[in-house]
């Protein structure tokens, strides 16, 4: 499943606020909310990022797979 972060930096504290959102949208959104309040100053970053949501089945998964590779490669 992928998702959709925000990160958001303001210049004059450094504080960093990180949103999550499902869909592109949704961040287009909290943008044009950002809009309206005037929230955006050139010194500021805003940082949008697609990113995974791995399952522990998945995680789990691609471990055994390296461990089986490292396994194979020790063997040689």
């Amino acid at each position: 499943m992928k998702v959709y972060t925000l990160r958001y930096k303001t210049a004059w504290s450094g504080d960093e606020m990180l949103m999550v959102y499902s869909n592109l949208r949704a961040v287009i959104n909290r943008l044009e909310i950002m809009d309206l309040h005037d929230n955006f100053d050139e010194e500021e970053t805003v940082i949008i990022e697609c990113m995974e949501v791995t399952s522990e089945e998945t995680s789990l998964e691609r471990l055994n797979n390296i461990r089986k590779h490292y396994a194979e490669k020790k063997n040689k």
